[in-house]
């Protein structure tokens, strides 16, 4: 598979490695990227898939990896960073779950349908992934994202961690940036012009964002050129709507 850094990027609520589609080409000539698929929920528990996560890199031979996720998929990698510090390297949270923002599940449907509507040209994307996670999973990873409080657990992280919101992020509010700031050990904070998708909406200024922040600890030369893999059991990744082989 090639030299390079490794580095893991999970997607959010309703998405799929598609998500992180629009980074693939930046981050993937420095790094190693291994694109991951959350498991549908309904016999695996929310609360089980940092464990799951853990598996996967034990699958794929990784010891020690950088992640990054997105909105849920920030969730479970700051779970992974909580529960086996050891494993991740450097953290990079989206707009991540896990501070309550004191919304109900209702509360949240006015802020989705005006984010929706600003992703209306990935409507396709959207619509398939949500359609391919199924309503049971869906209705348990909306629960868990409603009720997860991590704050009074974020101080065992030790990985640097890099932050990243969109100034206008309605799903998950600004503030909620500063806490996670205040609450991680070794944090920084950066704010993209966009909502609470900067893989679809900045993808540009998201990939100089992450890759700066890798560069500060390993250098260009800690950053080979990589080779793309789904880490899903589904094969090699060929374009934006499917994988190449099943």
């Amino acid at each position: 598979m090639g030299e390079g850094l490794d580095l893991a990027l999970v997607h959010g609520l309703s998405g799929s490695w598609r998500w992180w589609w629009p980074l693939v080409e930046r981050l993937g000539a420095r790094c190693r990227l291994h694109l991951l698929e959350l498991p549908r929920l309904g016999r695996l528990h929310a609360g089980e898939m940092a464990l799951w996560l853990e598996r996967i890199l034990d699958a794929a031979g990784l010891e020690r990896v950088c992640v990054a996720g997105h909105s849920l998929g920030g969730l479970v990698a700051a779970e992974l960073a909580m529960r086996r510090p050891e494993r991740v390297r450097r953290l990079v949270l989206v707009a991540p779950a896990g501070i309550p923002c004191g919304r109900s599940v209702l509360g949240r449907a006015i802020p989705l349908i005006e984010e929706l509507y600003d992703l209306r040209g990935r409507f396709p994307t959207i619509v398939a992934d949500a359609l391919r996670t199924g309503p049971v999973s869906l209705v348990h990873r909306i629960a868990y994202v409603s009720e997860r409080d991590l704050r009074a657990e974020l101080g065992s992280v030790r990985a640097p961690t890099l932050l990243v919101w969109g100034d206008r992020d309605r799903l998950v509010p600004v503030w909620a940036a500063e806490e996670w700031r205040r609450l991680l050990p070794t944090s920084q904070l950066v704010r993209l012009p966009c909502g609470h998708v900067p893989m679809f909406e900045a993808p540009g200024e998201l990939a100089t964002s992450v890759l700066a922040f890798l560069a500060e600890e390993f250098g260009d030369d800690g950053l080979d050129e990589v080779r793309l893999r789904v880490v899903d059991g589904m094969g090699l990744a060929g374009n934006d709507d499917e994988p190449a082989s099943r």
